[in-house]
Order: C-alpha cells, then structure tokens, then sequence
C-alpha cells in the first residue's frame, strides 16, 4: 500500500498539467503512508519513517499543499538558465515544489534546502527526506541482524538435532549392545538367577 501510495505521487508530480490536483494529493500521499506502516510500527526504522513524513507533511501543509523550495537552491539543482525560467511564488512544473519569491513561505528550513549531487545536476532534498531515509537504512540493518539471529539460531538448532541424533543413536547402539550381552550371557548359560 506504500509503494502504491508512492506511485501515485510520482505519477502526479510528474502528469499533472497544473498544481491544484498535486496540492491535494501531495499531502494526502504523505499522510496516508504512515496508516500503510502501522502495521510494522514495531520496527524503530519505521518510526524514524514517521518523523520525516511529519516533518514533509508540516512543510506542504504550511506552503499551501507543495513543498517550499528557495531560488538559490534551484539555481544549485538545475543552473540558473534553467532557473530563470520558473516564476517565482509559482509551482515548478514537473515537481512536488513552489519556488519562493523572498520572504515568502513558512516552516522553509522543512522545504526542499538539501542539495545531493547526481552527474551534472542535483537533486533538492529535504531535511524530513533525509530522515526518511536514515528510517529506511534502519530498517534494513533491522532486517539483516534479525536474518543472522535467524540463520545463527538455525544453526544452533540444527546442531541441537544433530547432538540429540548423536546421543540417541548411540544409546540405541549400547541397548543393542546390552540385548546382545544379556543374549550372549543366556546362550552360554552364565545368566544369573535371583534367590
């Protein structure tokens, strides 16, 4: 439910012709996925999940239902040819983000300020995206301790069955001994008889 959450997000970032579907569904995907995660809760990765998706949540809802984005910032992101061409105060066309005129917007430290390099261009990040992911690098690391402990406790247990097959397997051979013994002591007549 999650992923699907995600999916329609990405599809209206990137489809909607203008902004006012995306400011309704922009913060509704956010909010949503923490109902998705609730099952999971036990996992401390989901909720350092949360905390970023309150964090997102608080910035859109704060900016009319996009995420804040400064000029200098996008001038960092995509070069400031590229940057001119968007107005400010405005939705920038193909993005989750409103472009800040000076002095406008709130909770903007929350917005999109974290620029994270990828080839010639980067990408804008926000600080509640980066808690989002340090949520979902704990719950991977959850995820691989809780697979050793499995595969260590499968191990022990496996050597548990094998010293049990061991010890049964050789009391089977000593009673087979004995039966042979107390056979053997009948046949030759040396068996004693209690008086």
């Amino acid at each position: 439910f999650a992923v699907a959450l995600l999916a329609v997000q990405f599809a209206a970032i990137r489809l909607t012709p203008s902004d006012a579907p995306l400011r309704v569904v922009l913060p509704l995907t956010i909010a949503l996925v923490p109902v998705a995660l609730w099952p999971h809760r036990a996992h401390l990765g989901v909720w350092i999940i949360f905390v970023g998706l309150a964090a997102n949540l608080a910035a859109v809802v704060a900016n009319g239902g996009l995420m804040p984005i400064e000029q200098d910032t996008v001038i960092e992101a995509v070069g400031a040819e590229q940057a001119a061409g968007y107005t400010r105060g405005a939705w920038i066309e193909g993005s989750k983000d409103v472009l800040l005129a000076p002095g406008q917007g709130r909770l903007v430290p929350l917005g999109d300020s974290i620029l994270i390099r990828a080839g010639g261009r980067g990408i804008a990040a926000s600080p509640g995206d980066m808690v989002v992911w340090a949520g979902l690098l704990a719950l991977v690391a959850e995820a691989s301790l809780a697979w050793q402990k499995r595969q260590s406790n499968s191990d022990e247990s496996r050597e548990t069955r094998r010293d049990r097959s061991s010890d049964l397997s050789g009391e089977a051979r000593l009673g087979e001994r004995n039966s042979a013994d107390a056979g053997t002591s009948k046949a030759d007549g040396s068996a004693t008889t209690p008086t």
